[in-house]
């Protein structure tokens, strides 16, 4: 009977840190999601003390063509768009798809799709009689974000996006007199 007791208390135990441990992990995932939120935010309006406190010292990140930036890099860009003149602005929209925060530890990877809508900025806002609508354009990457817990704040420490193919396609080879699917092999 004492096995019994002993075992459902160790169950009970069990149970209680699990969930304690569920709980961290909700509200640390929640915190990273923040962060990334605020981060975008000051990033698109050129908050440059922001995007400083949330970027760590040695943060950098590979974009999609390649480019390796570090935290100057990006500071330099941000402030240069905080002191530009503001003007009327129809994006760029940014949406994540897919997001899924991965925790070990005090890092935490943050995994998703990030889509980008533009609207071109040639044409007025509102068509007028005959105009064609502004032009847009789409772009969607499969980023990777690592946050990382320094001196006891999260930070972004790196950021990795690459292109997702556009396999949506106006493009038809039969108008060029190819089959691409068949071969005279």
């Amino acid at each position: 009977m004492k096995l019994l007791i002993a075992l459902a208390l160790v169950v009970l135990m069990t149970a209680a840190n699990l969930s304690g441990g569920q709980e961290k992990v909700t509200k640390t995932e929640a915190l990273v999601r923040e962060l990334d939120t605020r981060l975008t935010a000051a990033l698109l309006k050129g908050d440059s003390t922001s995007v400083d406190g949330l970027l760590a010292d040695d943060y950098f990140e590979i974009n999609a063509q390649g480019l390796v930036r570090h935290k100057s890099d990006v500071m330099v860009i941000v402030r240069a768009q905080a002191s530009a003149p503001r003007s009327i602005s129809l994006g760029p929209e940014i949406s994540l798809d897919e997001s899924i925060v991965h925790l070990y530890g005090d890092t935490a990877i943050l995994t998703g799709i990030i889509t980008t809508r533009y609207q071109y900025m040639e044409y007025q806002t509102l068509p007028q009689s005959g105009q064609l609508p502004a032009p847009t354009s789409t772009n969607q990457e499969r980023f990777t974000k690592v946050f990382s817990k320094l001196n006891g704040r999260w930070r972004l420490v790196a950021f990795q996006t690459t292109p997702i193919a556009n396999v949506k396609t106006s493009f038809d080879s039969s108008q060029l007199g190819i089959d691409t699917w068949k071969t005279d092999r």
